[in-house]
């Protein structure tokens, strides 16, 4: 059986499910990891987990922002957590963190195409890196308000 859901594309089998990733090379979700040289990137951002222990967001060759990690761990990853902490991790050891632990929720990291790599679920954290130049994204949010709710300050 195949289920498709939030960019993740499940097979179920009696024996283990397979999850493969669908169309979302610049989002990270939360639960996923960034192993040693894996990244996410959008045009010319990169959002790597590199061999050094060191997380670094590049616009090619050129280094926008960097966790400063370089030489603390082996074998670091990096972890979106459910609480929307970025971690870097060296085996159970935290090298660094967002410090953006919100309450449960869906969050996702992303490589935007400004530059900036952002954890939403509310906007819960970014590198702010946005480029000169660069068009900014627009994510816009409907809230719908019951019609009992009070619509005027006392």
């Amino acid at each position: 059986m195949a289920s498709f859901l939030s960019g993740l594309l499940l097979f179920t089998t009696a024996a283990s499910p397979l999850i493969l990733r669908v169309g979302a090379e610049d989002t990270l979700f939360n639960g996923e990891k960034l192993l040693t040289n894996e990244y996410i990137e959008n045009g010319p951002y990169k959002f790597i987990m590199q061999s050094d222990c060191n997380l670094v967001l590049y616009n090619k060759d050129k280094a926008l922002w960097s966790s400063n990690t370089r030489g603390h761990g082996d074998s670091c990853f990096l972890l979106l957590q459910n609480n929307g902490n970025l971690v870097v991790f060296s085996g159970s050891d935290v090298v660094w963190s967002s410090s953006s632990t919100r309450g449960s929720n869906t969050y996702r990291l992303v490589v935007q195409t400004d530059g900036n790599a952002v954890i939403y679920g509310g906007a819960t954290w970014a590198t702010n890196t946005v480029q000169k130049g660069s068009k900014r994204r627009l994510i816009t949010t409907t809230i719908n308000v019951p019609s009992t709710a009070r619509t005027s300050l006392p």
